[in-house]
């Protein structure tokens, strides 16, 4: 897109709306279990919360920025110093948390689907799905990975197509719940909370943020990153979340609340489209993941002598993650979105969006006080002061 400050901004935002738009944010069930279900209040705190994550994103990026750290391990240290040596496994652990709840949700979403639009009973469908992955992992060739990458286009567009139509159909059903105020019997308290940990849980997408942030200059292109990043995500989420709204109460106790309101359109081209994409994102996403497990783990190998063959090692680890997360899946896509991202989202929270809130700021106007320094310092030299 060009080198300006507004297209290097835009291109840092759009890598957060595909990490944020995935194929488990686009079955819906994790738009009902963190907002949809405290009704009428998911029409303004998905906002808040990109808003939240987004200045969290943002100093993030200024850090690295400043500190040159492109891997979570730098930019780890560099956030919790002088005490990176106690918290700077936050974001090992969380990187595993996040392969081992993504993976899982992929083969948990694509099981479900499988039973809703095939009748495929989930367990059959789920294992069916974890060695569909691990063939894809293992011989899937270069032509394959360019498609699945483009799953996120496709996706988008389809979703979008979808709320579109969704909104219109339960237009009437959304003005009652907005006019009538409904919260199904949650509290205002109950639903911050809730966005609070989905924030927490989304505050780990700043590990693939940053590994691409090479080319931000600026503090300027940190701030355009945080507008448009949050228009981005904020505005797509609330979308989501007043389509789903509309289909309430009965959406609330659907896995696949989208694919349940696809159903209900009528339109059976769109409910075939959108199952045929949303599997093909949730495979691409696992897989994905696997990958990055392979890259993460295979040094560690290495290292220890373990398996000397490159292909046997990679094999070896994706059938580990896939199997692992295969028996995870069996728990349900609703149990690993509320207690497995819940999880994560604690630890998120208190751990990573805080400290880069309120540490990265203190940090950030500490090094630009510093730079102010030392270019004051350097028009006192002699020769300069002219």
């Amino acid at each position: 897109m060009g080198n300006g400050a507004i297209s290097t901004a835009f291109a840092m935002a759009a890598v957060w709306f595909a990490t944020h738009s995935g194929g488990g944010f686009a079955t819906g069930n994790q738009e009902v279990n963190y907002f949809v279900k405290f009704g009428w209040y998911s029409v303004f705190l998905p906002l808040i919360a990109m808003v939240l994550l987004g200045w969290g994103h943002r100093n993030a990026l200024v850090l690295a920025k400043d500190y040159k750290t492109y891997d979570y391990k730098s930019f780890g240290d560099a956030l919790f110093h002088p005490y990176e040596k106690y918290f700077s496994i936050v974001f090992e652990f969380g990187f595993i948390m996040l392969i081992a709840c993504g993976v899982s949700t992929s083969i948990a979403g694509s099981g479900a689907l499988l039973k809703s639009s095939l009748g495929i009973p989930y367990g059959i469908g789920i294992v069916a799905v974890g060695i569909v992955l691990l063939l894809l992992t293992i011989f899937g060739s270069d032509l394959i990975i360019k498609v699945l990458n483009l799953k996120t286009y496709f996706l988008i567009v389809t979703l979008l197509i979808l709320c579109v139509l969704g909104i219109q159909t339960g237009a009437l059903n959304f003005q009652r719940v907005l006019a009538t105020q409904e919260t199904f019997g949650a509290s205002f308290g109950d639903a911050v909370w809730y966005m609070l940990i989905y924030i927490g849980f989304q505050a780990f997408t700043v590990l693939p943020i940053i590994s691409v942030s090479h080319h931000i200059k600026t503090t300027k292109e940190c701030n355009l990153f945080m507008f448009f990043g949050t228009l981005l995500n904020g505005i797509f989420l609330v979308v989501v979340c007043i389509m789903l709204l509309g289909f309430s109460p009965e959406t609330l106790t659907q896995t696949l609340p989208v694919y349940y309101v696809t159903s209900q359109l009528g339109i059976s081209w769109l409910k075939i489209l959108y199952s045929i994409i949303l599997f093909v994102a949730l495979l691409g996403t696992g897989i994905s993941l696997v990958f990055s497990t392979v890259a993460r783990f295979e040094p560690v190998l290495v290292e220890k002598n373990i398996l000397k063959s490159l292909k046997t090692r990679r094999i070896a680890i994706s059938l580990v993650t896939i199997a692992l997360c295969t028996g995870i899946s069996v728990f349900g896509l609703t149990n690993i979105v509320v207690k497995g991202y819940g999880s994560v989202g604690y630890i998120g929270l208190f751990f990573v969006l805080l400290p880069e809130i309120i540490v990265g700021t203190v940090k950030i106007r500490k090094n630009a006080k510093q730079r102010e320094r030392e270019a004051g310092s350097e028009l006192k030299r002699p020769g300069l002061s002219q």
